[in-house]
């Protein structure tokens, strides 16, 4: 009872703050760290890779924003692509989806040992997939979006940043943002990618 009693109550909240915004803009995986105006969106209150479940909340081409920030490395390949083809179908048209996941052409090997599945990285032990620029791509443009790249490695391991507007959704392990990259640039990055 407990259980499900949290679950509803999970809902309830949900649906309150979607109820309460003018623009509906999500932030996934994460129901502790959310910009002002978006709303979190945990695991629990949205299965990313379940139509229904998206369908419990919104209709289709309604939601303005979606943020993602280190989510889609704990899905199995099949299951982002799914994913990716559900924010397709809920985004409305001009929305955006804003997406980071750990960088597999990351030169650095300590990194890559962290943040692998099964790495030494605190939640690694829950990553599925380890993509690059190229493959993280190709899953968003696959479904439909036309994908801008922000940050990441190149499989030369040379590094690239595009500007980008924080206001349209804050991604907290990246370049700029990274505290472990005060003492030692580069240390903790994300591939990071826009889907419009």
């Amino acid at each position: 009872f407990s259980g499900a009693h949290r679950e509803q109550r999970s809902t309830r909240l949900l649906r309150r703050q979607i109820e309460l915004q003018n623009d509906l803009r999500l932030t996934l995986g994460s129901d502790s760290v959310c910009m002002p105006g978006w709303i979190p969106a945990s695991s629990d209150q949205i299965d990313i890779v379940s139509p229904a479940s998206w369908s419990t909340f919104f209709q289709r081409s309604s939601v303005d924003a979606i943020l993602a920030e280190h989510v889609w490395e704990h899905l199995t390949c099949e299951e982002g692509k799914v994913a990716a083809r559900n924010c397709f179908q809920f985004l409305r048209p001009g929305g955006y989806l804003r997406v980071a996941v750990p960088d597999g052409f990351h030169p650095s090997q300590d990194y890559i040992d962290q943040i692998r599945p099964g790495g030494s990285e605190v939640g690694a032990e829950g990553h599925q997939v380890l993509y690059n620029h190229l493959s993280f791509a190709e899953a968003f443009s696959n479904a439909g979006f036309r994908v801008r790249l922000i940050e990441y490695f190149d499989s030369d391991g040379v590094f690239h940043a595009n500007q980008w507007d924080v206001s349209k959704g804050m991604v907290n392990r990246t370049l700029l943002f990274d505290e472990r990259n005060v003492s030692q640039p580069y240390a903790y990055t994300s591939l990071v990618l826009d889907a419009f």
